[in-house]
């Protein structure tokens, strides 16, 4: 079975027409597509070390294309000759400091010299492969002594702990005959025993994708605000809206990104190749402390912890919320905490005017979540069922606007 999903995944991109969709999906830009590759492409040449790079699964280049203009030497394979003679196209239309070269690989089996590249980058590629083990041997083999390997994958660790915590049927690791759901998901732990055993030391593991699905939603935000066509019109605005822009970029690269993989559904990783097994159980340790801090909760002294989170992150983050979008946003975002109350001290990273203000938008969700669910509960009684209907006819529906009117104005009086 895991042969048969290797190779469908790996056919799957020799499609003219799929090479095509994805192509368009990457140069139109919008969106969230628009944040996801600002994101990873920042990563991507944070991470690297040069001068010569591998970009393996190269797709159209769009995180390596970058890196070729920066001087650096890029080599990209993929096993899709569709996706190299796009890839072509786009390298000929770049102004680049030095040429790329493209050739037809295996991603398993790249048939390079051993130590040949300072860095085997994969963009999107690993999520989809359950021989990740077996893939990262091969990575790492072509890989110089001291250099790197740059890799993105979904996280197990999110989604044990998300599932667990709300109530959600964890999703099964077998996908059954559906290969195209197929995402490979790791824990840290097996990423850590992992890199012991290939003689790799953990450089960084960063979170990210917290406000974006790219294929694999945050469950944190299951059920939420930020869990529908709300939010997702909200999002849309990323292609006009710099400030929101700014507002998201913040949020992805200076708040998840120094967080845990509990937190979101996606992580960056690079792997140097320097034996560090010491120093791997130190990350480790250090990734279960924060854990551990999460678990009780959110506030100030989460600080402690994340230096990042210093007196200038607070400023430019109270800076961001000024935009009044941005505000709607992290709105969405907190309503995540519904099902933790006291798990959030606001006042310890926002200004009071933004403190107050949030905590205003929340207890006005709270009422409008409470007398939403009140006639619904009524009209569930069995002794109300008669009441609510007339001539077998269910009147409800019908008695829903006026009564929640009545109970917002009359119980809450939340309009006085």
């Amino acid at each position: 079975m895991e042969r048969d999903l290797i190779d469908w995944k790996s056919d799957a991109w020799k499609n003219p027409d799929m090479v095509a969709w994805y192509h368009r999906r990457m140069v139109e830009n919008r969106g969230t597509s628009r944040l996801k590759n600002q994101v990873e492409v920042d990563l991507c040449a944070r991470y690297a070390v040069g001068p010569k790079v591998l970009d393996v699964g190269i797709g159209t280049g769009r995180g390596s294309l970058p890196l070729a203009q920066a001087g650096l030497e890029v080599t990209g394979v993929d096993s899709s000759q569709a996706m190299l003679e796009q890839t072509g196209k786009l390298a000929a239309d770049t102004p680049m400091r030095t040429p790329i070269r493209l050739l037809q690989r295996d991603l398993a089996d790249l048939k390079f010299a051993a130590g040949e590249f300072d860095t085997v980058m994969s963009l999107n590629v690993l999520v989809h492969f359950p021989n990740w083990r077996e893939i990262l041997a091969e990575w790492r083999r072509v890989t110089r002594p001291g250099g790197r390997i740059l890799f993105d994958i979904h996280s197990q660790d999110h989604e044990d702990a998300a599932c667990a915590a709300k109530g959600l049927p964890p999703r099964p690791d077998d996908p059954g005959e559906d290969f195209s759901g197929y995402l490979s998901r790791i824990r840290v732990a097996d990423l850590v025993d992992t890199a012991n055993r290939l003689g790799q030391r953990i450089v960084a593991v960063v979170p990210y994708a917290g406000i974006f699905a790219g294929g694999n939603i945050n469950l944190w935000l299951k059920n939420t605000l930020a869990d529908g066509t709300r939010h997702d019109r909200t999002l849309s605005w990323l292609i006009s809206d710099q400030d929101l822009l700014a507002f998201a970029l913040f949020l992805e690269q200076d708040v998840f990104a120094h967080l845990t993989t509990r937190v979101t559904g996606r992580m960056m990783v690079a792997l140097d190749n320097v034996p560090d097994e010491a120093g791997n159980q130190a990350w480790l340790e250090r990734d279960e402390r924060l854990n551990a801090a999460l678990d009780k909760g959110v506030d100030g002294n989460l600080a402690a912890l994340v230096p990042a989170f210093d007196a200038g992150w607070r400023a430019r983050l109270n800076q961001l919320l000024d935009h009044p979008r941005n505000r709607v946003l992290l709105h969405f975002l907190l309503s995540a905490w519904r099902d933790f109350p006291g798990h959030l001290d606001l006042a310890s990273f926002l200004d009071a005017r933004h403190a107050d203000t949030l905590a205003a938008w929340r207890r006005q969700d709270a009422l409008d979540q409470l007398v939403t669910q009140i006639p619904r509960a009524l009209a569930a009684l069995p002794e109300a069922a008669g009441i609510l209907k007339h001539q077998a006819v269910p009147l409800m529906g019908g008695l829903d606007y006026d009564l929640t009117r009545d109970l917002l104005s009359k119980t809450f009086h939340a309009f006085d």
